[in-house]
């Protein structure tokens, strides 16, 4: 198999109850609004240029698996979140690395010297730092001082809501937090 180019939108898909439907996508493709759960078909409709390819589910699960036991190296509490995440409670740790920073730091490193990109957002709540790290910039840290700053811009999707209620808020006029 060749690897697409970066500029080259690239979803994983799996089987769904009415064909297939897009597990996840790389930047290019989230640029374009394409996202989760959205049909395959309707898709490459609007974007022709999608590259589509299978994707292994066991294989993302058994290594999910492994990095939960991997991210220990930061703290002992670590456990997935969803389907693509990992929630580390760091709380009395952070110094033995230098700090939150640099914490944040070396999680982005030692992702990255396997191959994978992290995402990372230190806050004082997991719900706070789940929302920074999928829906914020890339390094975020926020403190109780600044967190209804930080949370105000995200998505109402970033409350990990259902999706009739996001769907509500949404038609509500509701965008943002």
């Amino acid at each position: 198999r060749t690897v697409p180019e970066d500029d080259v939108p690239v979803a994983l898909s799996c089987d769904g109850p009415h064909g297939p439907v897009v597990q996840c996508v790389n930047q290019v493709s989230r640029d374009r609004g394409i996202t989760a759960g959205d049909r395959v078909v309707d898709a490459q409709a609007i974007h022709p240029d999608l590259h589509v390819e299978p994707a292994d589910v066991n294989g993302d699960q058994a290594l999910m698996h492994r990095l939960v036991h991997w991210a220990r190296r930061w703290c002992p509490w670590t456990v997935q979140d969803g389907q693509d995440g990992l929630v580390l409670d760091v709380a009395g740790s952070t110094h033995l690395f230098g700090g939150d920073a640099a914490l944040l730091r070396d999680i982005v490193q030692r992702f990255a010297m396997q191959g994978l990109t992290a995402k990372v957002a230190l806050a004082p709540t997991r719900g706070a730092a789940q929302a920074l790290a999928r829906y914020g910039s890339t390094h975020t840290i926020c403190t109780d001082k600044d967190i209804a700053l930080r949370l105000a811009p995200l998505p109402v999707s970033a409350l990990r809501l259902d999706a009739n209620t996001n769907r509500l808020l949404t038609r509500l006029g509701l965008k943002t937090i």
